[in-house]
C-alpha cells in the first residue's frame, strides 16, 4: 500500500460560454490536469487541478513542472496512508498550493479506493448529500435573468452572482433577479475584490434590501482597513475566498474580524489542509461553503465528498459548473436532482475516468 508512481496529464475542455468575472476574470475552457497516484497494489487514485495564474500564481505548465519534478519524487516509495509524512515532504515547497491540492486528493481517493469506503464516509460521514448552487457569471441583464429562471425550474434555489464592473448594473441585475425568482430563493453575490470602498459602501446596502445572502469578496484584499469598515457598516455576511486561501490566511482573517463565512476549495487545499480550515472556522463560530474553480466532473465531485463529509457546511455548494462544459471526464458524471447532489457509495469518488475522453482532450499527446 505504498505508492509507486504520480503523475500529471494537461487537459483542456471547452465551456459551453466563456466565465467571467472580477476585473479581469476571464475563462473559455478548463485547462486544467488530471492528477493520478498509483499503488503498488494496482490503485489509482484521481483529482483535478485547476491553475489560476492571476489569483494563485499557477500555471497548467508550473503544476506540471511541480508535480513531475518536486512533489512526484518525494512522496513515491510513501505509504499510501502516512498522510502526515507526505505532507512533511510537500509542505516545505514554497506556493503551490493547487498542485499539492490535487495530489492529497488524489492520495485520499486511492486510499478510500483500497480501504473500500466512499470519500465522504472515510473523512466524516455527516451525510451523504448536499444542495448546490448556480453561478452566474457576468453576462446582460436579460440573459442573465433567463439562464437562473431557467435553473431554477430545474430545482435548483440558490443563486451566486458575479457582480463587480458595473455596479449600478450589478444593482439592477439583483433587483431583476428577486422579482423574478421570488422571495425565497437564495441570492448572494460575488465581487471578485472588483469594489472600491466607495462603490462597496454605496451598492452593496441597495442589493442588501433586495435581500442579498452573502458578499463575497467585494474589495480588494490588501485594503484591510477598508474592508473592516464595510463589514461594520453592512449586515450582510461576508465570504473570505481569495482572502483565505490557507489555514494561515484564515487564522489572520477570523482576527480581523472581516469575514462571517470562509469559502473552502478543496482544489486549493486539499483534504488534509481544508481540514485544518474548518476546523478553525467552526473554533471561531463561523460557517462554510463549497467553493468553486470552474471545476470539471473530477473535482465537483471530489469537492462534493468533503462537503458532504462535515456539518459545518450549511450553505448549498458552488458545485454545478460542470454542467456548462461540453463534455465530461468521468464514466458517470455527479447526478443533481431537484437541487441535490448525491454521493456515490463506490469506493474513493465512486466512478471511474472516462479514458477515452481523456486520451482525446489532454494536451501532451
Amino acid at each position: 500500500m505504498k505508492i509507486q508512481k504520480v503523475e500529471a496529464v494537461p487537459f483542456s475542455i471547452p465551456y459551453s460560454e466563456p466565465l467571467k468575472y472580477g476585473l479581469r476574470g476571464f475563462l473559455k475552457s478548463a485547462d486544467h490536469l488530471l492528477i493520478r497516484v498509483m499503488t503498488d497494489d494496482g490503485i489509482t487514485g484521481l483529482a483535478e487541478a485547476m491553475p489560476r495564474p492571476i489569483i494563485y500564481g499557477e500555471s497548467q505548465k508550473s503544476i506540471l513542472w511541480a508535480v513531475e519534478h518536486w512533489l512526484a519524487p518525494r512522496v513515491e516509495g510513501l505509504p499510501l496512508y502516512a498522510l502526515e509524512r507526505i505532507w512533511d515532504e510537500i509542505e516545505p515547497l514554497r506556493g503551490n498550493n493547487t498542485a499539492k491540492g490535487a495530489l492529497d486528493i488524489a492520495i485520499h481517493d486511492a486510499l478510500g479506493k483500497t480501504l473500500g469506503m466512499p470519500l465522504y464516509r472515510l473523512l466524516g460521514g455527516w451525510t451523504d448529500r448536499i444542495p448546490v448552487a448556480w453561478m452566474v457569471g457576468q453576462k446582460a441583464t436579460e440573459e442573465a435573468v433567463q439562464e437562473c429562471v431557467e435553473v431554477l425550474e430545474k430545482g435548483i434555489r440558490s443563486f451566486k452572482v458575479k457582480i463587480g464592473i458595473d455596479p449600478e448594473k450589478d444593482v439592477e441585475l439583483i433587483g431583476r433577479l428577486r422579482k423574478a425568482l421570488g422571495d425565497d430563493v437564495t441570492i448572494y453575490v460575488d465581487a471578485n475584490q472588483a469594489f472600491s470602498y466607495d462603490e462597496a459602501n454605496r451598492f452593496l446596502p441597495i442589493m442588501e434590501s433586495e435581500g442579498i445572502a452573502l458578499v463575497e469578496e467585494p474589495m480588494p484584499t490588501w485594503n484591510t482597513k477598508g474592508r473592516l469598515r464595510l463589514s461594520q457598516r453592512i449586515s450582510v455576511p461576508i465570504i473570505g475566498d481569495e482572502s483565505a486561501t490557507t489555514p494561515s490566511d484564515v487564522e489572520r482573517e477570523i482576527d480581523l474580524g472581516v469575514i462571517s463565512v470562509i469559502s473552502v476549495k478543496t482544489p486549493r487545499t486539499g483534504y488534509y489542509q481544508s481540514r485544518k480550515i474548518i476546523h478553525l472556522a467552526e473554533q471561531a463560530g463561523l460557517s462554510c461553503i463549497i467553493g468553486s474553480q470552474a471545476d470539471t466532473d473530477i473535482g465537483a465531485l471530489a469537492s462534493a465528498h468533503f462537503g458532504s463529509a462535515f456539518k459545518v457546511f450549511s450553505h448549498p455548494a458552488e458545485l454545478t459548473f460542470f454542467l456548462t462544459m461540453k463534455d465530461n471526464l468521468l464514466e458517470t458524471p455527479p447526478k443533481i436532482e431537484d437541487g441535490i447532489l448525491v454521493l456515490p457509495e463506490e469506493p474513493g469518488l465512486g466512478t471511474r475516468v472516462d479514458e477515452g475522453k481523456i486520451e482525446h482532450y489532454r494536451l501532451d499527446k
